[in-house]
């Protein structure tokens, strides 16, 4: 999975206007998160109360933020 992943970022990024490849999951979600990090993203922060997980839970959760962008 890191590798598609990876080269879809690497497709995204490779485009003119696309500066940023994005990417959340949630906080508790650690193989989510390695697969992230394996793809060469960061983790920028964490967005409060961000997504619903209507199997988890009616009120949103934290959510990672994981970013690549384009090299300067």
């Amino acid at each position: 999975m890191p590798e598609a992943l990876r080269a879809l970022a690497d497709w995204a990024l490779a485009q003119p206007e696309i500066w940023r490849a994005v990417a959340t999951c949630d906080v508790e979600n650690r193989a989510s998160a390695r697969v992230m990090e394996k793809a060469g993203m960061r983790c920028e922060g964490v967005l409060r109360r961000r997504t619903i997980h209507p199997n988890l839970r009616p009120e949103p959760r934290d959510c990672r933020l994981y970013a690549r962008v384009k090299d300067d």
